[in-house]
């Protein structure tokens, strides 16, 4: 007599959850991702919680309100947490046909109320306006010893002493600028005695 063969049920398959990002490979088990996806995706209100432990597959025998406190203690878990919003930007981004085909469904219908917010809002993000502004800068380069002979002049104007100019300039550097002053000054004369004579030549 043949004997019967013992058939063995397939193991059930493992979730595939894609690539994982840093924070859901953290978690501890398969059981806390599959309670990390079903917190972001499944119903919201109130019970979202249990309704997410009970779909991942724990307190299987327990009361709602036991499972309740094991979803909340998972739920508020820094790594829970961490990966809680790492797979809600994943799931989020995800999400961008659907948000790219709400806008064009606005966009083909004048009448809707935000129809010409819509079109704005896609012309600002797929063709921006480009502003230029021009900043025009003016360098000034001021000559030292300029600057020094006008400083001079000022003090004269202003009465102050020969001995705080002194202090101010030093010996050396005093004596420079007065050179500096009187050469000046002879080439100032020199130009008017140039143009004087030219006006009396003409």
């Amino acid at each position: 007599m043949a004997r019967a063969k013992r058939t063995v049920a397939p193991a059930p398959a493992k979730p595939d959850w894609g690539q994982l990002g840093p924070a859901m490979r953290a978690l501890p088990n398969d059981q806390w991702r599959a309670f990390c996806h079903e917190l972001i995706t499944g119903k919201p209100g109130h019970g979202r919680y249990a309704r997410a432990a009970r779909a991942a597959g724990f307190g299987k025998d327990s009361t709602t309100p036991n499972v309740a406190k094991i979803a909340w203690k998972i739920a508020h878990d820094d790594r829970m947490i961490a990966a809680i919003a790492e797979e809600s930007r994943k799931y989020l981004r995800g999400s961008h046909p659907e948000a790219v085909a709400a806008l064009l469904a606005m966009i083909r219908d004048s009448k809707h109320r935000d129809h010409g917010r819509a079109v704005l809002s896609l012309l600002d993000r797929v063709d921006p306006v480009v502003s230029k502004q021009t900043v025009d800068i003016t360098h000034r380069v001021i000559d030292p010893d300029a600057e020094a002979l006008e400083e001079l002049r000022a003090l004269r104007q202003l009465g102050v002493s020969r001995e705080k100019m002194l202090e101010t300039f030093g010996g050396n550097g005093l004596a420079r600028l007065e050179r500096l002053e009187a050469a000046d000054a002879a080439r100032r004369a020199m130009e008017a005695k140039l143009i004087d004579g030219q006006v009396i030549n003409g």
